[in-house]
C-alpha cells in the first residue's frame, strides 16, 4: 500500500523526536529549511509539520515556528470496528434529528453535522449564476426538467469524472436531489425487503437511515480508521451470506475520515466481479485534495458496471444546494428514472440551470485546492485541542483530507449522556452509536472541524473537554 510523501516524513521525524534529536521544548526546522533539507515542496512540508501537530508530537507557536510538545506523546489512533453476528434489521433511535434541531440553535458552535463551512463556499459565484440564470433563462427556471436531468450539466459531470479517472458518458448520469437521494434510488433499484446489505462499521448514519428506510439488513464490515473496510471480512461475509449490495464511502470516509488505499478500491471491484454483487460508492467527500491531488473513486476501475457512484456539489454549492448524480449502467437508466418519478417529478431546474452556469465558468480545481488546505488547518486546531484537554489515552483519527474527526474516549461511557454537557458550553457533536447497529462505538464521538473558523472557537471545546474529565474520572 502506497504511503504519501508528507506522511513518510512525519515518520522520519517521530523517530528523530523518539530517538532524543529533538528534545521537549525544542524548535524544529523552518518550514523553509525543511523543505530545502528534504528537497520537497512547501505544500509537502506544511502537511508534514501539520501531521506531526495530529499526532501530539509538536505544536506551532505564532510568528514563532513548530516546537516539540513537553509530553512527546501522540494520540493513539481509534480501534477498528469489530465483526458482528450477522445481518441485522436497523432501528434508529432518531438522534441523529436531534443533532439537526441542535445546528439550528442560535448560539451553538455545530462540531456535530458533516456539512461544509459557510464561508468556504462558492457563495459569491452562486449569487451571480442566479441572477444570470434568472436574467437570461427566466421562463426555463420555471419549467420542469425531468429526469434523468439536465443534458448540460449531466455532460458536464460527465466531463469531471473523465478527468478524475473515471470512464462515464453522459447517458450514464441521473441529476438527483444530492448523494442521499442518489444512495437511495441506489438502493431501491438494487434490492428487496429483507435483502442484506454489507456497510461500513461504523458507517454515516445516513447510510443506516436508508436500510431501515427500505426493510433491508445490515451485515457491518469491520473498518480501520486508517486503511478503511476489512477486504478479509468482505470476502467472507460475500461467501457466508447472500449479500445483495455494498455501500462504502472509501474517499475522506464519513465518519472516521480515512482515504481509502487505491490497492483496497481495486480489491473491492474484483470482489464485486467476482461475486457479482453491485458496490454503491458515496463520493461526496472525494472532491478534498491531498496535495493537490484528488483521490481516484472506486469508479475509476469499473469496466463492468458494477459501481454505481453517487456524487454531489454540496462542498462547493453548501449543504442547502440539494443537487447530486447517480451513474449507473445505460441499460438500468430507464428503471430508476421510473423510480425517481414516483419520488418527486424533478430536479430543482433553477438549481441544475445555476450548477451549468457555474459549472462552466469556475475553475473548481483551484477552488477545491485552496479549501482543503484550510479544512486542513481548521481540523488540526481541533484534533490539537482534542489531544491536549481530553482525559488522557483519548484516541483521535488522523484524516488526510476533509473535516471529520473521529474520537474514542479511554472508558465505556455513551457519549450521547454528554450531549447535554456540551451543549452547555455552546457546542455540539455526534454520538459514535449513531454510526453502528450496535453499541461497539457508544465511547466514540464525531466531530466537524468546519466551524472552527478562528482558534477562539475551541475554548468552548476545552470547556466541554473538562466536563468530560469530570465524568471520566466519575467513572473510574
Amino acid at each position: 500500500m502506497q504511503t504519501r510523501l508528507y506522511k513518510k516524513l512525519a515518520d522520519t521525524v517521530a523517530m528523530q523526536i523518539e530517538n532524543g534529536a529533538y528534545k521537549p521544548g525544542d524548535r524544529l526546522p523552518s518550514l523553509r529549511a525543511f523543505c530545502e533539507q528534504h528537497q520537497v515542496s512547501m505544500s509537502s512540508g506544511v502537511r508534514t509539520y501539520r501531521e506531526l501537530e495530529q499526532r501530539g508530537l509538536v505544536k506551532a507557536l505564532d510568528r514563532s515556528g513548530y516546537y516539540v510538545n513537553q509530553t512527546g506523546s501522540p494520540a493513539a489512533a481509534p480501534i477498528a470496528g469489530r465483526s458482528g453476528a450477522g445481518p441485522v434489521s436497523v432501528h434508529s433511535s432518531a438522534g441523529h434529528l436531534r443533532l439537526f434541531e441542535m445546528a439550528n440553535q442560535t448560539g451553538i458552535i455545530d462540531l456535530a453535522t458533516a456539512k461544509p463551512a459557510a464561508d468556504l463556499t462558492l457563495a459569491r459565484e452562486l449569487e451571480k449564476s442566479s441572477k444570470r440564470v434568472w436574467r437570461e433563462k427566466r421562463l426555463t427556471s420555471v419549467e420542469p426538467i425531468f429526469p434523468p436531468g439536465s443534458e448540460e450539466l449531466r455532460r458536464l459531470i460527465a466531463q469531471r469524472m473523465c478527468l478524475d479517472g473515471c470512464r462515464v458518458a453522459p447517458e450514464e448520469v441521473v441529476i438527483t436531489s444530492g448523494s442521499q437521494s442518489a444512495m437511495f434510488l441506489a438502493l431501491d433499484m438494487l434490492t428487496q425487503p429483507g435483502d442484506v446489505v454489507a456497510v461500513e462499521s461504523p458507517t454515516d448514519y445516513g447510510v443506516l437511515e436508508l436500510i431501515e428506510q427500505l426493510g433491508l439488513r445490515a451485515l457491518p464490515i469491520p473498518t480501520d480508521p486508517g486503511y478503511g473496510i476489512s477486504m478479509n471480512a468482505i470476502e467472507l461475509a460475500c461467501q457466508q451470506w447472500d449479500v445483495r449490495a455494498f455501500v462504502v464511502i472509501p474517499n475522506y470516509n464519513n465518519p472516521m475520515g480515512f482515504c481509502m488505499f487505491d490497492q483496497c478500491k481495486q480489491q473491492i471491484v474484483q470482489a464485486a466481479k467476482r461475486y457479482e454483487i453491485p458496490v454503491i460508492e458515496n463520493d461526496a467527500f472525494g472532491c478534498f485534495r491531498d496535495q493537490n491531488r484528488r483521490p481516484l473513486a472506486i469508479k475509476a476501475w469499473d469496466d463492468d458496471g458494477f459501481i454505481y457512484h453517487c456524487g454531489s456539489l454540496m462542498q462547493a454549492f453548501g449543504s442547502s444546494f440539494g443537487l447530486g448524480w447517480l451513474v449507473l449502467p445505460k441499460q438500468r437508466s430507464a428503471e430508476v428514472r421510473r423510480r425517481q418519478y414516483s419520488q418527486n417529478l424533478c430536479v430543482d431546474t433553477h438549481g441544475q440551470l445555476i450548477s451549468v452556469d457555474v459549472l462552466s465558468r469556475v475553475a473548481l480545481d483551484r477552488f477545491y485546492n485552496n479549501i482543503s488546505v484550510e479544512y486542513d488547518r481548521r481540523t488540526s486546531l481541533l484534533a490539537r485541542s482534542i489531544h491536549d484537554h481530553f482525559p488522557r489515552g483519548t484516541r483521535i483519527s488522523r484524516p488526510c483530507g476533509g473535516y471529520l474527526l473521529w474520537v474514542e474516549l479511554p472508558i465505556q461511557t455513551d457519549t450521547a449522556d454528554l450531549l447535554d454537557d456540551a451543549l452547555s458550553v455552546g457546542i455540539s457533536f455526534a454520538p459514535g452509536k449513531l454510526f453502528s447497529t450496535n453499541d461497539q462505538f457508544k465511547c466514540c464521538m464525531r466531530f466537524s472541524s468546519a466551524s472552527i473558523s478562528v482558534s477562539s472557537k475551541l475554548v468552548a471545546v476545552r470547556r466541554f473537554a473538562e466536563l468530560v474529565q469530570q465524568r471520566c474520572h466519575s467513572n473510574y
